[in-house]
């Protein structure tokens, strides 16, 4: 039984997938539903300020929050913060006690790169992690 489910979403629509399975699961095990957006300060493009991007995370999360309630999850906790994106969705997830970690997995070069969140997540973690394709 799950009591506390983490969704981080970066806002990009491949995420849905997840999103609609974190959301079942919270559903299904009543539990509390957490949405978080990382801004990846390293990231930040031209022409972009971290107001753009706090507006951008909290979009995005609210859109997950948003979508949990129309599904009957009553319990949404939100979270936009600043940090390396692997980094930040462990540190919350133990921080906040979160059992089950359900993230999406991108399949773009950049992941190559950099390595895959996703991957460190699940290597890392002390929850459960669930990667959805």
């Amino acid at each position: 039984m799950y009591h506390d489910i983490l969704i981080p979403t970066d806002g990009r629509t491949n995420t849905e997938r997840a999103i609609d399975e974190a959301i079942e699961l919270a559903a299904d095990q009543d539990a509390t539903l957490h949405t978080m957006y990382v801004i990846n300060s390293a990231a930040i493009a031209p022409g972009i300020t971290f107001a753009d991007l706090e507006t951008i995370g909290q979009q995005a999360v609210e859109y997950v929050r948003d979508r949990a309630m129309e599904a009957g999850v009553d319990r949404v906790e939100q979270c936009v913060t600043h940090g390396l994106r692997g980094d930040s969705i462990l540190r919350y997830a133990a921080e906040n006690d979160v059992d089950l970690i359900v993230m999406g997995r991108h399949r773009e070069l950049d992941h190559l790169v950099r390595g895959s969140v996703s991957k460190q997540v699940a290597d890392e973690a002390t929850a459960q992690v669930l990667v959805v394709d």
